[in-house]
């Protein structure tokens, strides 16, 4: 069988994501996979094929996306399709297409899905991560039923409208999407959830070495928020419990990543005198690793969406076998899924009282800890695996020609 795969976020060769790593599956259980994605940096403008870990990966210049304006941004996207289809054309023009596979965020690509679509007589799986024009306006970026909105909102309808089936990464996902387009078939739409390839279970034989390096308390409790630093986190809220327990020596923070609110956390902390907090923006990967090991509870923070979401950082956590506390908004059931797997704690985002007691609580418990991160390896190993990931698509298409 023969996969296209169409992705703005395919990593660069040598490393893996959520995307990788499903494809890899597809790979190992004996299909052709094509990979359209985009180069990493704006700097190279010409298209490029090469063979990738067993996988045909054509990188296109997009423009800049990451990084950038919005304005910027929405001008790279627009046109991102069309390089998409030239591209396609040029290098890929005598493969036949089964499977057309493709993950939001962008959601302006409608208009190539449909036309590879009736090129190839494929059909067409939606993996929705992200939920255009929504979350746009839940960030600010434009007005409801402003044109941008409606714009966006287009492509959406059509996206959702060429789409065979449509995976959500949870329950709520799939809820929400039904709820706002009744015009959806309930058949089209399903729960496919983030997963990964597992690694073998990781261990650190010495973490006191990675502490005294990075000058972490010895016998503190660590709690890691790893990842995107955005707006969505609501991260002004995680600085308010880092100052309530500046003089709790129990507990340790450890904050990392890149995003648009990495300035606003390095200047909220410096705001006050503090010892239990390490912000960072880039680790040696050896020493990433060893952190993530090393730490105690994994951090999931949702406050500005009114949609559903699922940050793939929690299967970071489970991966390394760590408990999970959420701060999280309504619209979300990912702290529910958390507590009825008991491989963690919820409380609403905002309710700084009940966070800063859920710390504590974890601080003086290790052997709850323990267990709990048992449990939280077990969550991953039987529902958020690229085995799951790839029999619920494939599960369409057991009795039918393309396979």
């Amino acid at each position: 069988m023969n996969i296209l795969f169409i992705t703005i976020a395919w990593p660069v060769s040598g490393e893996r994501n959520l995307y990788s790593d499903l494809m890899d599956e597809f790979v190992l259980r004996g299909h052709n996979v094509y990979v359209v994605g985009t180069h990493s940096t704006e700097l190279v403008l010409d298209d490029e094929l090469k063979d990738e870990n067993g996988l045909k990966v054509l990188r296109i210049h997009s423009g800049k996306i990451r990084k950038t304006s919005h304005f910027r941004k929405a001008l790279s996207l627009l046109t991102l399709g069309k390089k998409m289809a030239k591209a396609l054309d040029r290098y890929l023009s005598a493969v036949r297409f089964d499977l057309i596979i493709s993950p939001t965020p962008p959601i302006t690509l409608s208009a190539l899905y449909k036309k590879l679509k009736h090129r190839y007589k494929a059909k067409f799986y939606l993996l929705l991560k992200d939920m255009w024009p929504q979350g746009s306006v839940d960030h600010g970026v434009f007005r409801k039923y402003s044109i941008p909105w409606m714009y966006f909102r287009l492509h959406e309808l059509r996206t959702y409208k060429i789409a065979d089936y449509i995976g959500c990464m949870s329950p709520f996902g799939a809820e929400y999407i039904l709820s706002k387009n009744k015009q959806i078939p309930g058949n089209k739409v399903e729960v496919c959830p983030n997963c990964i390839r597992i690694k073998k279970a990781i261990t650190v034989a010495n973490t006191q070495e990675i502490r005294i390096k990075y000058h972490i308390p010895a016998n503190a409790c660590v709690f890691i928020f790893s990842g995107n630093l955005g707006i969505g986190h609501g991260l002004g809220f995680l600085v308010e419990a880092i100052k309530r327990l500046t003089d709790y020596s129990k507990a340790y923070f450890i904050i990392g990543g890149s995003g648009t609110h990495f300035r606003f956390l390095n200047d909220k902390l410096k705001e006050f005198p503090h010892n239990n907090v390490l912000l960072y923006n880039w680790l040696p990967s050896g020493d990433f690793n060893q952190i993530m090991a090393a730490s105690d509870v994994g951090l999931i923070l949702l406050y500005k969406y009114t949609v559903p979401q699922f940050p793939s950082r929690l299967l970071s956590y489970l991966e390394y076998s760590k408990p999970v506390l959420c701060a999280v908004n309504p619209y979300t059931d990912i702290g529910t899924i958390v507590e009825n797997h008991g491989c963690g704690r919820s409380v609403n985002h905002g309710n700084l009282n009940d966070f800063v007691a859920a710390i504590k609580y974890f601080s003086e418990n290790e052997n709850e800890r323990l267990r709990m991160g048992e449990n939280a390896r077990k969550l991953l190993i039987d529902n958020y695996t690229v085995a799951h990931g790839y029999e619920i698509i494939m599960n369409h298409f057991k009795n039918q020609n393309v396979v």
